[in-house]
């Protein structure tokens, strides 16, 4: 893999604003998501609601956004595996390998370091966003949430 991206010269996969990027992201969470089994997607709900219901020590600076966005991934996989919304599986395996990132406290740069901590999963969050906000717009229609709430803008 490039060192810089051809696109917008950052690193690669690491500007959310660059279609190169959020492709090199793609295809990165896409083979780091292969083994994302069902059952792993029912343990990441899981895992995920306990997180939200009580956030550990040293995710307690996280920004709001960063944990309204989490809510709505932590949604879409709850009423995904629930057998109540249907996802295509590439946005089913980007979801989960974004919110198993956001609630792991091992990361590129770790949570424990506050705000800078943080940088990393909201990179993740903003690049899944990219790449799945039509599906997010259309759930957020179906579920009758207002997706502004969770940072979605909708473009009139």
């Amino acid at each position: 893999m490039a060192s810089t991206c051809p696109a917008c010269g950052q690193r690669p996969g690491s500007n959310a604003a660059c279609l190169s990027c959020r492709e090199a992201a793609a295809r990165e969470l896409a083979s780091q998501a292969a083994d994302v089994t069902p059952a792993e997607v029912a343990g990441t709900v899981g895992r995920v609601g306990r997180f939200l219901a009580r956030r550990p020590w040293w995710a307690s600076g996280a920004p709001a956004s960063l944990l309204a966005r989490l809510r709505l991934l932590w949604l879409v996989l709850r009423d995904t595996v629930q057998g109540e919304y249907r996802l295509p599986w590439k946005a089913i395996a980007a979801l989960t390998a974004a919110a198993l990132y956001v609630i792991s406290p091992f990361d590129l740069v770790p949570d424990v370091l506050g705000p800078l901590g943080f940088t990393d999963d909201a990179l993740i969050v903003a690049l899944t966003w990219g790449l799945l906000k039509r599906e997010l717009l259309e759930y957020c229609a179906w579920k009758g949430l207002a997706p502004g709430h969770f940072g979605i803008e909708v473009k009139p």
